[in-house]
């Protein structure tokens, strides 16, 4: 089978939709029977290979305009002469009007998260109330038009949102957990940090999470510290406050083996006020951690039926004091570690491979009409 797999909106360093691109570039990799042509927007993030043909589309990355001109129009004559049995795109929209089958992959949930806006009047916030308000109306404009294929979500409470705007089939499949970085990983029982794996994103609630932190009496601050992957000057120009204890530690950027290895001898603190999913919960329940988490529905979805979860308020600092300080006395499920692994690209495949048995001559009939 041929797939086209089209991701022209990753960049360098663009965190977890560069993950998305690389993981199904990997599967590919493997993947030596089929034919894959991956067209993206930066060159020299993904490389040719014997079955997989890098195409580098570097305008449709630089203007809005163009990329909504191709999804909606144009890209239907310019992928038409690639003729793949399946067309996979990875950038939470769909290229309208094609012939052939298309599965979605839609991971981004800020266009569809009502419990929570962003300011235009606040420089952090603004480019994600455009996504969120502007092109969030195009995105569900896209998956409203969009009928000839699937959409995978990673959750039941996206796909019960995707359901709002989109009549085609919705697959919910989890991310795999590659095991790699896990090698020779023991158990830990006892936690020595509180450790919070993120990007520099204002939604990610870093600051709660710091002054929920200060909250808690300096002799538990001394037994465990709190350690983010953000830098401090990060820290400073999303919530224009500056952090002086000691027990506060800003790494920056770290390779995912020191994010798994800091996680298992920490409780993971999860105080984000959007997610799609939250690969870190996953890594957490894989090594039996403890967790300290936002009560919202992904992160609740996630996480149901695990052992050893708090919740809290994401919007209430004392709340996420309290859930710090229950933490001390929560214990690790190593028995956690021997959970069975799903391939969760695998199953989306699957998934795929099933799209390329449909019919679509009417349905792209009645779309042209």
């Amino acid at each position: 089978m041929k797939y086209v797999v089209v991701d022209v909106v990753v960049r360098r360093g663009s965190g977890g939709i560069l993950s998305v691109l690389q993981d199904v570039y990997q599967y590919a990799r493997k993947d030596i029977n089929n034919e894959y042509i991956f067209i993206v927007g930066t060159s020299g993030i993904l490389q040719n290979s014997k079955n997989i043909r890098i195409i580098v589309r570097e305008d449709l990355q630089k203007s809005h305009v163009r990329r909504l001109w191709f999804d909606f129009w144009k890209g239907k004559h310019y992928l038409q002469k690639f003729a793949p049995d399946v067309l996979i795109s990875l950038q939470n929209t769909a290229i309208l009007r094609v012939a052939f089958p298309q599965m979605v992959y839609l991971h981004q949930p800020i266009s569809f998260v009502r419990s929570y806006s962003f300011s235009p009047f606040k420089k952090s916030e603004r480019k994600l109330f455009f996504y969120q308000r502007i092109a969030g109306l195009a995105i569900k404009a896209n998956l409203f038009l969009f009928k000839q294929g699937g959409i995978t979500v990673q959750t039941e409470w996206m796909k019960s949102e995707i359901s709002k705007y989109s009549k085609a089939k919705v697959f919910v499949t989890k991310p795999s957990i590659s095991l790699t970085d896990f090698k020779n990983v023991k158990g830990h029982q006892n936690s020595s940090h509180f450790f919070f794996p993120s990007t520099a994103m204002i939604y990610k609630n870093h600051a709660a999470l710091v002054s929920a932190y200060e909250l808690l009496p300096i002799e538990l601050q001394e037994q465990m510290d709190l350690i983010l992957t953000i830098t401090r000057e990060e820290f400073y120009q999303l919530y224009g406050q500056k952090v002086t204890s000691s027990h506060i530690k800003f790494l920056g950027r770290i390779s995912r083996r020191k994010v798994i290895q800091l996680l298992n001898e920490s409780v993971l603190v999860f105080p984000s006020k959007v997610e799609s999913l939250g690969l870190p919960l996953l890594e957490a329940m894989k090594l039996g951690r403890p967790i300290v988490a936002s009560n919202i529905s992904p992160v609740k979805e996630v996480t149901n039926g695990y052992s050893s979860v708090q919740y809290f308020d994401p919007d209430n600092i004392h709340d996420i004091s309290i859930a710090l300080n229950k933490a001390f006395s929560m214990k690790s499920p190593i028995e956690n570690l021997k959970r069975d692994h799903v391939d969760g690209w695998k199953s989306f495949f699957s998934n795929v491979a099933l799209l390329s048995k449909l019919d679509l001559t009417k349905q792209t009939q009645s779309q042209d009409s």
